[in-house]
């Protein structure tokens, strides 16, 4: 089953403009998810999607592949489905381009997650850590996902779900990391985004809102999304402190 790994990459961002080409320990962000990305045993190839001439420059000078898309996309998996128009696999993995710690093994398990889902009819998978800590919990920038005891998602929220009223329950964060087939993405990209997915801002929501299945999988802790130029020296200072040890 071939396996592209797709990575969207825009220059434009509110909170901070050109994250993709800033340099982390010496390497520029996008290169370094592209290193882990490559390392993923079940991905076949790999493209940097990007709506800047800037950021293909780079990846074209640095023997990356990439593909100029739309710059209207709603959402990265809105990219994904441009993408699939034009490259075919049969599996098409969505690794966001500001998460350069993303573990190979993650994006190797919500691959694996969906190849085991396709099974049962379903064609979207997710990853999730499976324990929120107490900083997440009350931060709207965090997504939790509720699974079912099925192995797919019940919802995904950024309140802290599902709610205590009888018992405890040990909250997730949701990982911004997905599988899809070609079929997914297609019909992804038709549908009009749902009153839910506009409140939440959480693009998976699109397919719940729709009646699809969503499968999901619980990866391991640890990666940094990079959204502020804080996030970037944090993840700064773990480059360094992993390259001295």
């Amino acid at each position: 089953m071939s396996v592209l790994a797709v990575i969207p990459a825009r220059w434009k961002s509110a909170r901070f403009p050109g994250k993709p080409l800033v340099k982390l320990a010496g390497r520029e962000m996008i290169a370094r998810v592209w290193d882990r990305v490559c390392e993923t045993p079940s991905v076949n190839d790999v493209v940097v999607a990007t709506d800047d001439e800037k950021i293909a420059d780079f990846c074209s000078a640095n023997n990356m592949d990439v593909l100029m898309t739309r710059s209207d996309h709603v959402t990265g998996s809105d990219r994904l489905a441009e993408v699939a128009t034009k490259i075919s696999a049969d599996v098409y993995v969505n690794v966001q381009g500001d998460e350069p710690l993303i573990q190979p093994s993650s994006i190797e398990a919500v691959t694996r997650c969906l190849f085991e889902g396709m099974e049962r009819g379903i064609e979207v998978s997710t990853g999730y850590i499976e324990i929120a800590t107490d900083d997440q919990l009350d931060n709207p920038s965090v997504v939790h996902l509720v699974p079912a005891l099925d192995g797919t998602v019940i919802t995904f929220s950024r309140l802290p779900v599902p709610y205590p009223m009888a018992q405890p329950m040990q909250r997730t964060v949701h990982v911004g990391l997905y599988a899809f087939t070609g079929e997914a993405l297609a019909k992804y990209a038709s549908w009009e985004r749902g009153p839910v997915e506009k409140a939440e801002s959480i693009e998976v929501l699109r397919f719940l809102e729709h009646g699809e299945r969503v499968a999901c999988v619980k990866v391991s802790p640890g990666s940094i999304g990079v959204d502020t130029p804080e996030d970037a020296e944090r993840v700064q200072l773990l480059l360094e402190e992993m390259e001295v040890t």
